[in-house]
């Protein structure tokens, strides 16, 4: 599962999100800590187009004894990767989280960013990526989906936007049904993560709250991310959800007067046992 995969015909994707600057910088922050000499193998898990790929080769800067496999489920986000990344050192596969241990083995590090609260089964999954590693080798992951990603003092705020953006539908007759299966809402604690990763052989990983801030356009983009309109308003049709988290945001933000809101990236770092 990836940022790519997070995208759907009708154009609710999850791109224009990630082209804030706070995005690079979270994922840069897991590669700055998990690349490193002695770590030639890395699997780039869920590359989708290849940012995340862009930012392993920069870290491991003129070594050519290193190997980075991208694997993704999409042939067209990997056509997209090889026409960008033109590096020796790199092999796209197709391929899914789901059985990553058939595509590679005796990796040094798995890194799997911002994809991983839409996996279904993560037991599963992280079971998978230790099968891939060697012993030692790490697993990096991160999400700001997660229970715990709302900055202390902030929660009020992001309830006053869906409370104002289920008040823009029913104006416009519209309503949401609380009974509809949302992903975006199967939010884990850190610690439910950490536990996940200590039963699938890894060590108790490390855990970090990264705070950065987003501003009143990267909400919006957040609010245009099908998923994300699922999570928040359940059963409405995507355009009338996004129309309505649109106007529910400029309504919390004229009442609350904030011009930037903190919020939590998740960062772990387990190492294989």
């Amino acid at each position: 599962m990836a940022v790519h995969e997070m995208v759907d015909d009708s154009g609710f994707s999850f791109e224009a999100f990630t082209r804030h600057p706070f995005f690079t910088e979270v994922n840069r922050w897991i590669v700055e800590r998990v690349i490193c000499p002695g770590r030639r193998k890395i699997v780039d898990l869920g590359c989708g187009p290849g940012a995340v790929t862009k930012l392993i080769l920069e870290r491991l800067g003129d070594a050519c004894n290193a190997e980075v496999i991208g694997i993704d489920p999409s042939p067209s986000a990997l056509d997209k990767a090889r026409a960008a990344i033109h590096s020796k050192v790199v092999e796209f596969i197709e391929g899914s989280a789901e059985w990553v241990s058939r595509l590679v083995s005796s990796a040094d590090a798995v890194v799997f960013l911002n994809a991983i609260h839409l996996v279904p089964d993560k037991a599963q999954v992280i079971a998978e990526i230790r099968k891939a590693l060697k012993k030692d080798g790490v697993f990096a992951f991160n999400t700001t989906f997660f229970n715990g990603a709302y900055v202390e003092g902030t929660g009020a705020f992001w309830r006053r936007w869906i409370v104002r953006a289920v008040q823009a539908l029913r104006e416009r007759g519209l309503d949401i049904h609380h009974s509809e299966h949302a992903v975006a809402r199967q939010f884990l604690t850190p610690q439910e993560y950490s536990e996940l990763c200590v039963q699938a052989g890894f060590a108790p990983p490390s855990v970090d709250l990264v705070r950065i801030e987003m501003t009143p356009e990267s909400i919006r983009d957040i609010g245009r991310f099908s998923l994300f309109i699922e999570g928040a308003l359940p059963g409405v049709p995507l355009a009338e959800g996004s129309a309505a988290l649109e106007k529910g945001l400029e309504r919390a933000m004229d009442e609350t007067g904030v011009s930037s809101v903190p919020r939590n990236w998740l960062e772990c770092v387990a190492t294989a046992a």
